[in-house]
């Protein structure tokens, strides 16, 4: 969902009954899209620091490498994570990359999850996950669904980026270039992962990579705007990479759009 695109209607509402009493309903009869806005309402509720709601743009694909839905990290983090209709919207692949990233970034209450009640696709593309919190509350989640279809990715989060996972974090502290190419990798296959967008923010403010350290704290923050880390991370990043929190201002043209007159092009 990048900055200003357009919202999409649905063809049809989604009611999804729970317990038998709880309905969850998507108003208007349109999907979860809609417009990114960090000045709304619902999204100051959250209380997210400012450069949390800022965006990286023009960002370049470096590698067109086959079945890699995010090569170099190069998507847009509005397009990874933003809100719609008071829910987190994120982009995923695997059912079960989905089901690990729920657990992970928990309620949008900042609760834990305590289970998933179930799913329900659209025919735009989305797989709405529905959640109980150990709050008490309902939860719903929103994943936009890339390469549907594609069973190749599907497993190949099963059989080898959570065993990725794993290995990222035992050398974290040993080998910390080790864990962030293993984060990568991850994030490449799976943009939303909140683990792998924690650590690899983590391990670069250790080395004083203040724009990856931004970049992926965001994202992690957009995922979990309650973590009882928030305010540390705010701090440590404002101490650290103050210059990089601030959106650079727009470089000055080198050239005139003005075509030459006859003299100035005389030699």
């Amino acid at each position: 969902m990048a900055t200003g695109k357009e919202a999409s209607k649905s063809k049809f509402c989604i009611f999804l009954i729970l317990l038998g009493i709880q309905v969850f309903t998507l108003s208007s009869c349109e999907t979860i899209r809609s417009y990114w806005k960090p000045k709304d309402a619902f999204i100051k509720s959250l209380d997210l620091p400012d450069w949390v709601l800022e965006s990286s743009i023009k960002l370049r694909i470096f590698n067109d490498s086959p079945n890699v839905i995010n090569p170099e990290d190069a998507m847009p983090e509005d397009d990874i994570a933003s809100y719609g209709n008071q829910l987190r919207v994120l982009l995923a692949v695997s059912p079960a990359a989905m089901r690990d990233i729920y657990e992970m970034a928990g309620c949008l209450d900042g609760s834990d999850l305590i289970k998933v009640r179930g799913n329900k696709m659209t025919d735009s593309g989305e797989d709405i996950w529905f959640g109980v919190c150990k709050s008490g509350a309902q939860d719903a989640i929103v994943f936009r669904v890339l390469e549907m279809g594609n069973n190749q990715l599907y497993y190949l989060y099963e059989e080898e980026l959570i065993k990725t996972w794993d290995e990222s974090k035992k050398n974290a502290k040993t080998n910390p270039d080790k864990s962030i190419r293993l984060a990568t990798k991850i994030i490449e296959h799976e943009p939303a992962h909140p683990g792998a967008r924690r650590l690899l923010g983590s391990l670069y403010l250790k080395t004083g990579y203040c724009p990856g350290a931004v970049r992926n704290y965001r994202i992690y923050l957009r995922i979990l705007p309650h973590s009882p880390e928030k305010s540390k991370i705010d701090s440590l990043l404002k101490k650290s990479c103050g210059d990089t929190l601030v959106p650079k201002k727009p470089e000055p043209k080198e050239f005139s759009d003005e075509l030459p007159t006859l003299e100035e092009s005389a030699p």
